[in-house]
Parts: structure tokens; sequence; C-alpha cells
């Protein structure tokens, strides 16, 4: 087959680079009308009857789907003497680029990720679709300005539809280290449980840097394919980092089943048990701050009653020294200093048995009232901080309100229109043009558009939403709409939207998301 020359024309769009190549190239260009930056995606070589029936399964999966993790497709050209589609430009990279550069993901972002791609499964499973390809290739990520990374899943090439399963196409395009079991004994029964055995993969290497099973460079697809079939994946310890792992193994055992029917297979289920190990994580961080943080307070040692008085010890051994220098000088003169010794004796105890319990009772009385004192000090002290602590508190709330109720004011400014469509000669609308308008200082995760097509009698006859992903403020960006086999007239409408930069309306660490009245 003969090669197409790099310097290809697609007609409105300016090529500028090429951003990798497999089965298909792809390039990144400039849509010459608006300036947006996209991403073409063609193949390479002529295409033959059977590569072109897998391209347009693809396109026409991607087409009818329009969710804030799967990377929205602007064009389709089948017709062309290379069929290639156009994809929004994602220009973060993918997983796979994340793990050759890190060696593994930390556990929030793995988290992360995970809940993602529950909510790209439940637009894609709904509408009986497999991707059949799940690897950290076909995941892609944007950073947010919050620091955070937020992924998509692309590349539906060997996807099929679900009643379309009881072919065999596209199973050699498969990535064996993530292909379930049944890719490989029972391809005919391949259903959506596979599609959570394969993120059960990712999910494992995103945390420990490596497969459950990789392909040695000695042993056969045999070796390899007895292994997922048989073997259990190996225990999950700790982290690269020394994080424990174990939080996660009730979640990856039930997403790593060698029956599909055993195997978590349900969005629902798969974002519980993520939040469950993220509860598990955050609980023992907190733990661990509290035990570095707690203060080491030295426990006062009881006054032994039995204990000698050591002013009374020093007195007796100063004495006893003396009465064995004295030089001996006769028995009467020991008998003499014996004596001297002996009154000095009695009168230590006298004085010991008299004076030294007064004291003691005075140094109690001060111990014990001390204390007293400290301690009133010290609840004043602590009343005081949590009374400021408190208006603290409640000063930042009001902020907060504040805040999101000038951004919420502002969101009403954020408007869609259609600037450009084709009305048919017999209706339907084609190329139709949608720009959204945000004049605000917000950014936004995504903002859905609702679009409604209506039928020349004046009916509606069908909506669409349409996702503008990471909108940048002060900005006006363009996508295209889904065309409409009827329909003469087009009006649209912001209908939610998730920012980062209006604050919740409670104290919940998740992003805002409102519904526009």
């Amino acid at each position: 087959m003969a090669t197409v020359r790099f310097n290809t024309q697609f007609p409105g769009y300016e090529i500028l680079s090429e951003l990798g190549r497999s089965n298909a190239r792809i390039l990144k260009a400039r849509h010459l009308d608006t300036g947006e930056l996209v991403a073409i995606k063609h193949f390479a070589l002529n295409t033959d009857a059977e590569t072109l029936r897998r391209f347009q399964r693809e396109s026409a999966i991607m087409t009818s789907i329009a969710h804030p993790n799967i990377v929205n497709v602007r064009e389709v050209q089948l017709e062309a003497e290379l069929p290639y589609i156009v994809m929004e430009l994602i220009e973060g990279g993918s997983v796979c680029d994340l793990l050759k550069a890190q060696g593994h993901l930390d556990i929030p972002t793995t988290i992360r990720l995970g809940l993602q791609m529950a909510s790209a499964f439940r637009a894609i499973h709904t509408q009986g679709i497999i991707h059949r390809d799940i690897k950290p290739d076909n995941i892609l990520f944007r950073p947010l300005p919050s620091g955070e990374l937020h992924f998509l899943l692309t590349d539906f090439g060997v996807a099929r539809l679900h009643e379309q399963s009881n072919t065999l196409t596209g199973q050699s395009l498969m990535t064996y280290e993530y292909a379930s079991p049944e890719q490989f004994n029972n391809p005919k029964g391949v259903n959506t449980a596979t599609d959570y055995y394969s993120l059960g993969v990712v999910l494992y290497e995103c945390l420990t840097g490596k497969v459950p099973f990789a392909m040695g460079d000695h042993s056969g697809i045999v070796t390899f394919m007895n292994k997922v079939l048989t073997d259990a994946p190996p225990p999950l310890t700790v982290s690269a980092n020394g994080q424990s792992l174990g939080l996660f193994t009730p979640l990856l055992e039930s997403m790593l089943k060698k029956d599909p029917a055993e195997r978590l297979n349900d969005p629902d289920e798969l974002t519980w048990l993520l939040k469950q190990a993220e509860l598990a994580y955050l609980e023992a961080g907190r733990s661990n701050r509290s035990a570095v943080a707690r203060p080491t307070v030295d426990t006062p040692k009881p006054v032994n009653s039995t204990q000698p008085d050591h002013s009374t010890l020093t007195r007796t051994s100063a004495a006893v020294p003396r009465l064995e220098s004295a030089p001996k000088k006769g028995v009467s003169t020991v008998k003499i200093l014996a004596s001297i010794a002996l009154t000095v004796f009695v009168l230590a105890g006298v004085y010991y048995l008299t004076a030294k319990p007064d004291s003691e009772s005075d140094s109690s009385l001060f111990r014990a009232e001390q204390p007293t004192t400290r301690n009133t000090d010290t609840q004043t002290t602590q009343s005081d901080t949590a009374a400021a602590r408190i208006k603290q508190q409640e000063e930042e709330a009001r902020q907060r309100a504040k805040v999101r109720q000038e951004a919420l004011a502002a969101v009403k400014n954020v408007r869609a229109k259609a600037v450009d469509f084709r009305v048919g000669l017999f209706g339907g609308i084609k190329h139709l043009q949608i720009q959204l308008n945000n004049p605000t200082r917000l950014s936004f995760t995504f903002v859905v558009v609702q679009v409604n097509y209506y039928k020349d009698g004046g009916g509606l006859f069908k909506s669409e939403k349409l996702y503008f992903n990471n909108v940048e403020p002060n900005s006006s960006p363009i996508q295209s709409a889904p065309n409409s086999d009827r329909g003469t007239r087009v009006t649209c409408k912001v209908a939610s939207y998730e920012s980062l930069d209006i604050p919740p309306a409670s104290d919940s660490l998740t992003s805002s998301q409102s519904e526009l009245l």
C-alpha cells in the first residue's frame, strides 16, 4: 500500500505538527476560521474495507457521546481519500506518559482517575458500548488550575457496539497486559465487565508502578495467557513512597476476578469502593498527623513520704567523716567524741520529727494550690482561643458566602448561541457551530450547553447536550454540535456547569456544581 505524505491537506485546517502514530497518525492542527487548536486522526496507509468499518464505528461512537471525561469529536470525514476525524486537543498527555515520568501515581490522583473513569463507563455502557482497550495510552489528562488532573477516555478504535459482539473484530488489536481473561478464552462473550478488568489493571499499575502480569522478554503468549487465566495477582503491600496499599485490596480483588459474572460490573459500586478507599486514606493521614503533633507531657513523680530527707543525710554524712578522721588520743577522748556524736544524732532526730512535717505540709499545700491556679489560667486561655476560632470561622464563612453569591451572579452572564449552521433543502441542520461566551473571571471545569432543534412547524424535534471543557476566563470557545436530520431552527442555553472558583454552599471539599434555572 502506498503511504501518504505528511503534508496531506485537510480542508479548513492548518497542520502544525505530528503528535504520534500507531495504526493511525495523529496531527496537531488549527481551525482556520475559529483559530481553535484540534487533533486530527487519520490513517497513514490507504485503508482496506475492514479498517474503514472500524473507523466508522469509532466515529459513530465518539460523536454520539458528550461527556466531560470522554474526548469530544468535532468533525468526521469518512468520504475523504483518507478518512479522518477532528477531536478536541488534549495538551496534557496520557497516563502512560505520567507513569513513564513518575513510575507510579499518588493515591489521591489514582482515586480521582478511577472516579472519572467510572463516570465515563456510565456514559458508554448505558448505550451498549464496550471500549475493549482500556489502558494508560487511551486515558488522556489535562492539568486544572487547582493542580489536580482531569482525565478523559479516548480511542474507541477497537470498541464494538454491544449488538455486534458476536464477531471477533478487534481482538488482535487489544493490548495483552490489560486484556481480560475472557478476551483470551471467550472473545465472543466479551461484555462490559471486560472494561472493569482492564481499568483494574490500570489502577494496579498506577499504585505499584507495574502491571499484575507482564509479558516477559522470553515468555511466550501461551505462558502469559495461563497466568492471566489462572494466577492470582500479586498482593498489594506498600507503594513506592512507603504508603500502605491494603485499603485498595477489596476494590482490586473485585475488579480483577477471573469470572466476568463475579467481577465488579457497575459504575455506582466502583464509585462506592473508591470513596471508601479515599475515606480510609484520609483517616490514616489524619491519625498520622495527630500522632506527630501530639506534645509529650512529663508526668510529675509522686512524692514518696518514706524517702529520707536529703538535708539530714548531708548533715549526717558530714559528721561521720569528722569522727573517723579524729586522732586517737585515748579511750576517754574517744568516749567524749562518741558522746558528742550521739548528741548530734539525737538533736538531728528531734529536728527532723518537729520541723520536717511542717515544711512538707507547707510545700504540699503550695503544690496543691499552684496547679489550681495554672488550670484556671489554662481554661481561660482555651476558652478565649475557642471563641476566637469560632469568630474566625464565622467570618470566613461570611466571606465564602459573599464570594459565592458574587460568582453565581457573574455566572448568569455566561451565554451560548448558535453562530453558524446550514439548513438542508428538505430540512435538517448541518455544520452547527455553538459559541460559549464567558465574560467573567471564573474558570470552568466544564459547561454543558443544551441545544434544541425545532421542526419547521415549530415543535421540538430533539435536544442535545454539548460539553465545553476547561473554559478559561474572558473566553469565547466554539464547538461543533451534532447534526440533525430534521429541523429548521436552533436554540441553546447553558444547562449546568462546574467551577472550582465558586465556593461550595457547605464546607464540603467537592467542586461546585449547580443547575441554572
